[in-house]
């Protein structure tokens, strides 16, 4: 879509169609006002402590706390509820928690009844009796996913209250084991590495053996954050103390490697792993591949595919699309089409992630007409078109096309029905962005998260794109800090949205806060971001700050494409034959 895109009103308008929009706004007024405030009320005579204005759900989370809690009253099963709201019972909370149907419920209400005691030694101290009492009942899951919260709700500084509150007197509910993988987890869920590795020593100290899964989990955790001694040190332990490491212990590392753009390493590790008893499976060659396509070496991803199947290991549908997307990238549609056909000769079906990878390349290649009859052939093959589909389309022929067409293709998808139920909802927040109608997209958005209807990231990027295209870079943060506390985690693309309405305001500093503390938080970050905070400081003439990243892509591994090349030499040419040392 062209930037600050708005389709006039009378050029589109939505149909009346009782399944699509009208259904969901009917209400609305209930949803988006009342509802939360009602809910709160509702749930607060439920409770034996006062959280003020504190709320720390989801609009699901409360949904599925309420339609819990009126099941349990229901079914005249009220009596834990009403003993539980004249004090703070940990046995009472646990009777409460066990009678929701489902984990995600029960773990709400504890959240809700917590609230905001965090300050409050004594409800810390109850919690973690809860937590006992949950895994003495073999409900160890939620009794770990209640240690998280605390250890999360405390802070770093006072852990060590939580560690001596669920150590002292654990006997007479669990065991060593238990409690301390317990500790482990929580520490785990919420990323703090150090206190991990000290309750690991703990585990050692007293002679447990820690679970693989939770070993594999803090391995990953240490290479996100670069600690590259407690990795080795931890994987050396495993060889001589146990567990051994597995398949998943070494996709786990390789994984880390790579993301820190030490393929090398990564690549080793596949080859050591024959001497533990272990073979590289299908994860391991896709991880591999996808290092190599985003350090820009499809070649190598290609050579690396064809070692895969030597081996006797069947590439995946996310093998090919990966690859697909690297040539795509590149330009070279001509050997992507070859491999996508390639695909069909083996047997694979493809799907509409495959479809969608070779749709936009030839969309960025300017070959409308094979994009349009690649959408016709995935019509015919009985592959159901996403939301992914659905933007590819329609940016695709705004950007390549002609308005008159792609105002037509717009309204033909949306009545089209051929979108599944889980799509439909983000089609249409997609559609009413594309629209124009950005506040009316944030408040559908909403009203379907506080329904509890299924939404995926597509819905929130659609509108973060948006918005930010608009200039609209407070909305822009706003619907990604409802995405990130509705537990959605963003994807690249997220990031690319951010960055280039930074970009377009001149904000580069902020730009470049932005992406090392998406980096630090693991989330998936790609040339595209690198290329457009590179293209904001061409643009705003500052030339060393465009050096020192330039420099920073390469020392990442980030291999530089024909876009990143193409604001390269543009930025240089108006800078009047200025050159980057060492491009």
């Amino acid at each position: 879509m062209p930037p600050n895109f708005h389709l006039p009103r009378p050029l589109f308008s939505l149909p009346k169609h009782p399944s699509f929009i009208s259904l969901f706004f009917s209400h609305s007024h209930y949803f988006s006002n009342s509802y939360s405030s009602h809910t709160s009320h509702y749930l607060s005579q439920f409770l034996p402590l006062s959280h003020s204005n504190f709320n720390p759900l989801t609009p699901r989370e409360r949904r599925i706390v309420v339609v819990g809690l009126s099941t349990i009253l229901k079914t005249d099963q009220g009596f834990p509820l009403k003993a539980f709201s004249l004090r703070f019972c940990p046995f009472f909370l646990v009777k409460i928690m066990k009678l929701f149907k489902t984990r995600d419920a029960a773990f709400a209400f504890f959240k809700l009844a917590f609230g905001d005691c965090s300050d409050s030694e004594e409800i810390l101290r109850l919690s973690c009796v809860a937590a006992h009492v949950l895994a003495a009942q073999k409900l160890q899951l939620l009794a770990q996913d209640v240690v998280s919260w605390l250890i999360a709700r405390v802070g770093t500084g006072r852990t060590n209250k939580i560690v001596d509150f669920m150590w002292r007197n654990h006997a007479m509910y669990e065991s060593d084991f238990s409690v301390l993988n317990t500790l482990l987890r929580g520490f785990l869920n919420v990323g703090m590495g150090f206190e991990a590795l000290e309750v690991l020593r703990m585990m050692r100290g007293v002679g447990v053996r820690p679970g693989l899964s939770s070993i594999t989990i803090l391995l990953r955790l240490l290479l996100r954050i670069g600690d590259y001694g407690s990795v080795w040190k931890l994987f050396k332990d495993m060889i001589f103390k146990g567990p051994r490491p597995s398949n998943l212990t070494f996709n786990a590392m390789i994984c880390g490697f790579c993301r820190q753009h030490r393929v090398v390493v990564g690549e080793s590790l596949l080859h050591l792993m024959p001497k533990f008893m272990c073979s590289p499976d299908v994860v391991t060659f896709n991880i591999l591949i996808n290092a190599c396509c985003i350090g820009g070496r499809t070649w190598v991803a290609i050579d690396w595919l064809h070692l895969m199947v030597r081996s006797g290991v069947e590439p995946s549908v996310a093998t090919f699309t990966t690859i697909l997307h690297a040539l795509c990238r590149e330009g070279n549609v001509v050997e992507a089409r070859k491999l996508f056909d390639g695909i069909q000769d083996m047997g694979i079906a493809p799907n509409a992630a495959i479809y969608n990878t070779l749709m936009d390349g030839y969309f960025k290649a300017r070959e409308v007409a094979q994009a349009s009859l690649l959408y016709e052939e995935m019509r015919t093959t009985g592959v159901s078109p996403d939301c992914v589909t659905f933007n590819i389309l329609v940016w695709g022929h705004y950007k390549y096309g002609r308005i008159e067409d792609s105002d037509r293709l717009l309204k033909d998808l949306i009545v089209s029905g051929l979108f599944l139920d889980s799509s439909l909802y983000d089609v249409m927040v997609s559609s009413l962005c594309w629209a124009g109608r950005l506040d009316e997209a944030m408040k559908l958005l909403q009203e379907l998260l506080e329904k509890g209807l299924t939404l995926s990231v597509v819905a929130f990027n659609s509108l973060i794109g948006a918005y930010s295209r608009a200039g609209l870079e407070d909305k822009a943060f706003e619907a990604y800090r409802i995405m990130v506390r509705c537990g959605f985690t963003p994807s690249s693309s997220t990031c690319n949205s951010l960055l280039m309405g930074l970009c377009r305001k001149g904000w580069l500093q902020e730009a470049r806060i932005l992406l090392y503390r998406m980096l630090e938080k693991g989330f998936p970050i790609n040339k595209v971001a690198y290329t457009v905070l590179l293209d904001g400081y061409f643009k705003m003439n500052n030339l060393e700050g465009a050096q020192f990243l330039w420099k920073e892509m390469k020392e990442r591994g980030i291999y530089p494409d024909a876009v990143a090349f193409t604001a390269l030499i543009d930025g240089l040419s108006k800078a009047e034959g200025s050159v980057i040392v060492g491009g």
